[in-house]
């Protein structure tokens, strides 16, 4: 995680990255601290007002009510619903108070869905990747590209191997598919990354074995790392950020670039752009009569 602190600062350095999560106490008065200082670079604002929007089923709801109970001395009820499904929340809520002095209120907001995951192959490998993160994304996923022959192969040996078998002697792909997101969520993910080569040092040196490997994380993060490379940086620590660094910039581009050639938008939105401008003439052309 320090890494991609450091990486975001020296990239991004209007944005502040923190990581926290609601099981951790410590981590909950860390961020409840920052709220209420940032209130408190403001002496004359009457209050501090937070809006809280992230991706659906992430906890926004949960971290909320988390910093509620501490911020607020005493038996504090739970303020805002929660569920394990996605959706619960579809309005903006009304404000929640998490501290009285300084005052800092907080608006829950409903979870905002990647409007387009990309074109061709990409979109389709982010779909898988965003699929893996939570099963209940897989609902939101059901007209996105068709998966690839290997992963179709893949899915048919599992099946094959599980017994997994529909009526007629078909392979149930689907359970098949479903198995497989269960398992990477519970155990396959963090085998992945136990196994996966570790930086600096021999020890790097010789679990690559000659041979390059893929680390990284997230959507975008992703970067090869080669002999060469770990002969040339036994600090991991900074490896790791100089590749993080390389994917940031590579992102920056590649967005700026979607943007220009309108690769970042699917062909519906972009019918229902061109949609709307034709009203908008229209209407435009009309009232000058």
């Amino acid at each position: 995680m320090e890494p991609f602190r450091r990486a975001m600062f020296n990239k991004l350095p209007d944005q502040e990255v923190v990581f926290a999560s609601w099981h951790k106490p410590r981590d909950i008065r860390d961020l409840s601290n920052r709220l209420v200082n940032i209130a408190k670079r403001y002496p004359y604002a009457t209050e501090l007002n937070v809006l809280v929007i992230g991706m659906p089923n992430v906890g926004k709801s949960t971290l909320l009510n988390a910093l509620r109970n501490l911020g607020i001395q005493g038996r504090t009820p739970k303020a805002l619903r929660t569920s394990a499904q996605p959706g619960l929340t579809q309005n903006l809520s009304t404000r929640l108070k998490l501290s009285v002095d300084p005052l800092v209120y907080a608006f829950d907001s409903p979870g905002v869905m990647l409007p387009f995951l990309g074109q061709g192959q990409k979109g389709a490998e982010r779909g898988v990747k965003l699929a893996l993160i939570d099963p209940a994304y897989l609902t939101l996923l059901q007209e996105g590209t068709p998966p690839t022959t290997d992963l179709h192969q893949y899915l048919s040996a599992l099946a094959k191997r599980m017994g997994m078998i529909k009526r007629g002697a078909e392979l149930d792909l689907a359970r098949a598919a479903s198995h497989f997101v269960r398992w990477w969520r519970e155990e396959g993910g963090l085998l992945a990354a136990s196994s996966a080569p570790q930086l600096g040092g021999q020890s790097h040196l010789s679990q690559l074995d000659g041979a390059s490997a893929t680390q990284g994380w997230g959507f975008d993060f992703e970067w090869t790392v080669s002999p060469t490379d770990s002969e040339d940086d036994r600090d991991g620590a900074s490896f790791v950020q100089r590749k993080m660094e390389a994917c940031i910039e590579n992102y920056i581009v590649e967005s700026e670039k979607e943007e220009r050639e309108e690769q970042n938008i699917s062909s519906t939105q972009r019918k229902k752009q061109l949609n709307i401008a034709e009203k908008a003439k229209r209407k435009m052309k009309h009232s000058r009569r």
